[in-house]
């Protein structure tokens, strides 16, 4: 049994086809149809069917998965901690962030930690808080700074970086623009833009509302906040968005900030690492410079300082 056979495995899951674990590889379809071919015989057993295309895994080939995961983290982890013996001239990072985090708060996080670490690659994966999770705990990111709250504290440490307000918005031409506080009932009238449905900043407002036996209107679902905040400037629709996201355009009179009456709206940004899992030096690294910068309380176990890294 070889580790690249149950990489071609693992891809074969997340890819749904054989030509596309193939494309991930850099090999032929047929390369990989061979290897799973022997990797079921040296088993003694059918790990998965196609039906129609459709690939679907018996309960052993559940099982191989989950084995085939945890093997191929395992070398990550001793590739990671064989690089640490190094030190940190080289090395990659990888994180995940909500668009949001990545563009008003990490910067400056980003632009020290390539001031003290040069010769580390970050490499930035921005999406949604649940798909980062799933990314986090396959092994794919190191760390991720997302929307919380996040229920599964046995499989992740959580650590709150910062919160921020939630603001109505209307375009000024809105009906609602010229009555400062309105009603839940009332917003709920109009069309609502936005995030994508493994939201937790959209499940939160949901919740909210739903709480008042309201449901919103949602017409439309972005996955970016830039994108959500033009829509809305554009009349299309009303919106609920980070502070930091629409302050400049509610100054500058493109955007209007409603109020929701009694409904005050905050959420909570924070940094989510794997639990029970090796940090390489390059995240303890990036970790150490987060305290530092934004003054996260992290513990000394997560942290590299630059006396240390020197």
């Amino acid at each position: 049994m070889e580790l690249r056979t149950l990489k071609y495995y693992l891809s074969l899951a997340e890819r749904g086809s054989f030509t596309a674990a193939a494309k991930d590889h850099f090999v032929t379809q047929p390369a990989i149809s061979i290897q799973l071919k022997k990797l079921q015989n040296e088993l003694g057993t059918i790990l998965f069917e196609i039906d129609k295309r459709e690939i679907r895994f018996t309960e052993p080939g559940k099982i191989a998965l989950d084995y085939s995961r945890r093997l191929v983290e395992l070398e990550k982890e001793f590739v990671r901690e064989m690089n640490d013996l190094e030190g940190l001239k080289k090395g990659k990072l990888l994180i995940g962030t909500i668009d949001a985090a990545s563009i008003y708060v990490l910067p400056n996080v980003f632009s020290r930690f390539r001031e003290r670490y040069p010769g580390i690659e970050v490499d930035l994966e921005i999406s949604s808080t649940l798909p980062l999770l799933r990314d986090l705990e396959n092994g794919k990111l190191d760390i991720v700074v997302g929307t919380l709250p996040v229920s599964d504290r046995e499989r992740f440490e959580v650590f709150s970086v910062y919160d921020e307000e939630l603001i109505p918005i209307a375009s000024p031409d809105h009906p609602l623009a010229s009555e400062g506080e309105v009603s839940s009932a009332r917003f709920a009238e109009y069309p609502f833009i936005c995030f994508q449905r493994e939201s937790v900043t959209r499940a939160m407002i949901e919740e909210l509302f739903r709480k008042r036996k309201i449901d919103l209107k949602i017409t439309m679902a972005i996955d970016s906040q830039e994108a959500i905040r033009n829509l809305v400037i554009s009349g299309l629709g009303l919106s609920i968005l980070p502070e930091w996201t629409v302050r400049d355009q509610i100054k500058s009179g493109s955007l209007t900030g409603l109020k929701i009456r009694g409904l005050a709206m905050r959420r909570e940004i924070g940094l989510i690492i794997p639990s029970g899992r090796y940090i390489p030096s390059t995240a303890r690294a990036f970790l150490g410079v987060l305290k530092d910068e934004m003054g996260v309380d992290l513990p000394p176990r997560l942290t590299v300082t630059e006396g240390e890294s020197r």
